[in-house]
């Protein structure tokens, strides 16, 4: 990045400009013995200054005034940000010489013996300073006027070089706090970009219930949002399974169906199935499903549950939980307060619709809104969280994934002056964004404590079958 800096301008290095050494002219008192400072100067350091003409040189001020301070010019020696001098190059600027004004001083200048000068109006060269650069009139600069200029010598030269004294203002030289233009360094770097992968990460959607509508809503929710090298394929249970996951007792029946019915399709070395990267268990409570293909599979394994609580609790202080029924109300509670959550948690409120109903409302609705009642009791529950200290609101069902209840409820929140500081976190959407996480990193899931695999412990107990 130090070739966006502006080059060093460095004292006691050579000048570009070739203007010949004058020939004896009748000039003021004053003037002369500027120039026989200047001249004088130059003669004592010339054999110096040969062996270190590549460094150090200054750069006519008609390029700064034309390209501006955010340019790079290759000095002799190689480009000006990598010379070991250099205020931002080389080592770090320790040995850089001083950036301050130079109001006062001289530079001696490197004459070219070979061309000497015939020109009859040459002209004397008084020492330079930070002045008002070449085509920059009416604007104070640090940067030193060269005689060298599409101007000519009879350019009107700078006050302060007759008068040392003279003092022009504000200093504006970049990277100062009067400057036009700020040249710090860039904190920033250049962009990193993921080389191409070979295939798109999958994840496996699992519906543990036999309803293909939820599965299908949730799968519509989630198209707009995917980003690229995703791909979410749905899995819904057969029958018999049961049709919600309301219940202990349909949570127990729904895990031991889908077990039988993945493992058909699990790959041969057991670690996942059908080479899924993540699995994702759709069911908004501790569903023991998510534990069992954790034990059983290596690959991530979370819950639409787990996954939004995270998601809420790194976007906001406390997060509320919008439950279906009075029974899910309960069960969110104790799940919160179990996984350690239960001190950002400041409640749940149901909106006593069982999921069906829900999903149902949603589905019929063909105009885009959700039918008024529904939207009434969405929004009831939402106010109540916000009136209660949250932050944050999860919406704690799958079956709330569809867009229109989402709306309902991003609407009920709104600030009279139709702003959003409040978030809506889809669970399942949270869910997806968490596995794909996990799959950039190439992270399993660990195999040492609880969820070592089990199909070694069954065959040492002779039992052959699942």
């Amino acid at each position: 990045m130090s070739d966006t800096h502006p080059t060093s301008l460095r004292p006691g290095g050579p000048s570009p400009s070739n203007t010949p050494r004058p020939e004896s002219q009748s000039l003021p008192e004053d003037m002369q013995g500027r120039q026989q400072y200047a001249y004088g100067a130059n003669q004592e350091s010339q054999s110096g200054q040969q062996q270190s003409a590549n460094y150090g040189s200054r750069f006519p001020s008609q390029i700064y005034a034309a390209q501006g301070p955010d340019f790079g010019v290759d000095t002799p020696g190689g480009s000006s940000s990598n010379h070991p001098n250099h205020p931002y190059g080389g080592n770090g600027g320790n040995d850089a010489r001083s950036r301050s004004s130079t109001i006062g001083q001289s530079y001696p200048v490197t004459m070219d013996q070979s061309s000497q000068p015939s020109m009859p109006g040459a002209q004397p060269l008084f020492a330079q300073h930070s002045g008002q650069a070449a085509g920059m009139a009416g604007q104070s600069g640090s940067r030193p006027v060269s005689r060298h200029n599409p101007g000519g010598p009879s350019q009107a030269m700078n006050p302060s070089v007759l008068q040392p004294n003279f003092s022009s203002g504000q200093s504006t030289r970049p990277g100062t706090a009067g400057g036009t233009q700020s040249q710090s360094k860039s904190p920033f770097t250049t962009p990193v970009t993921s080389p191409p992968r070979s295939r798109p990460s999958q994840i496996l959607l699992i519906n543990p219930t036999s309803s293909t509508a939820l599965t299908n809503t949730m799968l519509s929710s989630l198209r707009p949002i995917l980003p690229p090298q995703l791909e979410v394929v749905g899995y819904t249970a057969h029958y018999p399974a049961p049709t919600a996951t309301e219940t202990t007792v349909d949570q127990a029946l729904s895990t031991e169906l889908v077990l039988r019915d993945l493992a058909k399709y699990a790959t041969n070395n057991g670690e996942t199935v059908q080479n899924f990267d993540a699995l994702l268990v759709a069911s908004f409570t501790q569903h023991p499903l998510i534990n069992a293909l954790r034990e059983s599979y290596d690959v991530p394994v979370i819950g639409v549950m787990e996954g939004s609580l995270y998601v809420s609790r790194m976007l906001g202080a406390r997060f509320g939980v919008l439950s279906t029924t009075n029974r899910h109300k309960i069960q969110t509670d104790d799940a919160l307060h179990m996984s350690g959550l239960g001190h950002y948690f400041v409640g749940a409120e149901a909106v006593h619709m069982s999921p069906i109903e829900i999903l149902a409302s949603a589905s019929q609705s063909q105009t885009g809104a959700l039918p008024e009642e529904v939207s009434k009791r969405i929004a009831h529950a939402a106010r109540a969280l916000v009136s209660k200290g949250a932050d944050t609101l999860v919406m704690g069902s799958e079956s709330m994934s569809s867009l229109e209840v989402i709306r309902a409820a991003k609407d009920a929140i709104r600030e009279e002056d139709g702003r959003r500081t409040i978030n809506v976190v889809d669970c399942v959407e949270a869910g997806v964004m968490c596995l794909n996480a996990l799959v950039g990193m190439g992270v399993p899931t660990s195999k040492k404590g609880v969820y070592r695999g089990e199909r070694d412990g069954r065959r040492a107990r002779g039992q052959n079958w699942l």
